[in-house]
Order: C-alpha cells, then sequence, then structure tokens
C-alpha cells in the first residue's frame, strides 16, 4: 500500500529573505515523489498568552500539524536562543499532543547555527515528539548559500536537505508499516 506523505513546515523567522525559508522551499523541490511538504507562516500567531482561549489562527496551525504525518522545523539563531515567534508557536502547542510521537526533524541555516537547536529539542521532548537525530542539518554562514533571488544554491546543503527528507520520510513510513513502490 502506498500513500502521500504528507509534511508541515514552518521556520522561526519571519522574515521574508530568510535563509530558512530558503531552505524550506529547496525541501519542496527536493522530497521523494511520495511526498508533500505545505510550508506554513508562523506570522499570523500572536504571542503566546496563557490566560488567553487559543486564536482561530493557532486553531488552524495546531490542525495542520495534527493531520500531518511529519514536521520539518527549519530555524535561526538569535544570539543562543530560539526566535520568539518559534517560541510562542509551541508554547501554544503545548496543551495538546499533536506532537505526540509525531516525526518531527529540525535544520537551521543562519549566520551562525548551533544552540538554539538544543532547546527547541528539548522543548519538543515535552511534547513528546519523535525527534530524528540523524542526518543533523545546521549551516552557518548562511549568506553564502542563498543567493540574490533568496534561492537555496549550495549543491551540497541541497543533497544535505535531501538525505534529511529521506530520513523523515522513512521514519513516517517505519511508523506505518507502509510500503513504497
Amino acid at each position: 500500500m502506498s500513500s502521500t506523505i504528507r509534511i508541515i513546515g514552518f521556520t522561526g523567522s519571519l522574515r521574508e529573505e530568510s535563509y530558512n525559508k530558503a531552505a524550506l522551499s529547496a525541501a519542496q523541490e527536493l522530497l521523494p515523489a511520495h511526498a508533500e511538504l505545505e510550508i506554513l507562516s508562523l506570522a499570523d500567531l500572536p504571542p503566546y498568552e496563557e490566560a488567553l482561549a487559543k486564536p482561530e489562527s493557532v486553531l488552524a496551525f495546531c490542525e495542520h500539524i495534527a493531520r500531518a504525518d511529519a514536521v520539518l522545523i527549519a530555524t535561526p539563531e538569535y544570539k543562543g536562543l530560539l526566535s520568539n515567534a518559534l517560541k510562542s508557536a509551541l508554547q501554544w502547542t503545548e496543551t495538546s499532543d499533536i506532537f505526540s510521537h509525531k516525526p518531527v526533524a529540525v535544520m537551521g541555516i543562519g549566520r551562525l547555527s548551533g544552540t538554539e537547536h538544543v532547546q527547541l529539542r528539548a522543548l519538543l521532548s515535552a511534547q513528546h515528539a519523535a525527534l530524528l537525530e540523524q542526518p543533523v542539518l545546521y549551516v552557518g554562514e548562511g549568506a553564502t548559500k542563498v543567493n540574490a533571488e533568496g534561492r537555496l544554491v549550495d549543491a551540497e546543503i541541497r543533497q544535505q536537505i535531501q538525505s534529511l527528507l529521506q530520513a523523515l520520510v522513512a521514519r513516517v513510513e517505519d511508523a506505518k508499516g507502509m510500503l513504497v513502490g
């Protein structure tokens, strides 16, 4: 039995020229044939406020994740921390089980890349996400990897993204006992 694997992707950056948006766009081009990647924006999500009921934009965001087979998060590093947009989005999901046992891959392209991923992995682990440990894709010097049109052009990084996607799809297939062919 073969079926399309549905992946939801989003980035912690709200910048239009984000290297991580370029990485997600490249991921759409590099997916295995039996997978699809829908990219969500965090721009419409309000800052997390525990006392508030979940706004419609948050409910829609959570529903997209709940319906997905897997999640791909591309995040920059902001002085060693997660972006406020990403942290807030994940806080909105804490009261649900949408990440529970869901395959999640994390990547990052920026000026620097590293310590924020430890924080992100900790937040996702607390929500019982099935985090991919390998391959690891944290790339610094993002300006040298993306062209003036915002397209990720570094062949080695594109290959690494393709490997990450193959591993993510394989994790979904293993979890579902799927046969592709």
